[in-house]
């Protein structure tokens, strides 16, 4: 070091230079800390805000399959008790069936998927075909 810069460094004790340069490298590295601790809080924000937006999706489709499932489940009731009423109200319905065609006829739907559980269909036994 040269002039008078050179004569006050020199004149400084050896634990204050050490002292003075641990401060300036200090206040170099201080931004590169900081910038990269920034760098790492905006990353983390941007995975809570993907994991968020992900839970809030999965929870929308969620509820539409629910509610997928309830109107299919509803229309399916709503047909049945349409189905039953047309039979009923049919020409004919108070007529006496013979025990054959009425046995045969149950065991067409008991092998069906829809009735092969029904308790009447495991009671009858009608297997498949």
């Amino acid at each position: 070091m040269s002039g008078g810069l050179g004569r006050w460094w020199q004149g400084l004790s050896s634990l204050l230079r050490a002292a003075l340069v641990a401060v300036l490298v200090g206040a170099l590295l201080l931004p590169l800390a900081c910038q990269r601790q920034a760098r790492q809080a905006a990353a983390q924000a941007r995975a809570e805000r993907e994991g968020a937006r992900a839970e809030a999706a999965a929870g929308r489709e969620a509820v539409e399959a629910v509610g997928a499932h309830a109107r299919a489940a509803s229309d399916s009731e709503a047909l049945t008790r349409a189905n039953d009423k047309e039979i009923r109200d049919a020409t004919g319905a108070d007529a006496m069936v013979d025990a054959g065609v009425h046995g045969a006829g149950l065991d067409g739907l008991c092998r069906r998927a829809a009735y092969r559980d029904d308790e009447r269909c495991r009671l009858r036994g009608a297997g498949p075909r």
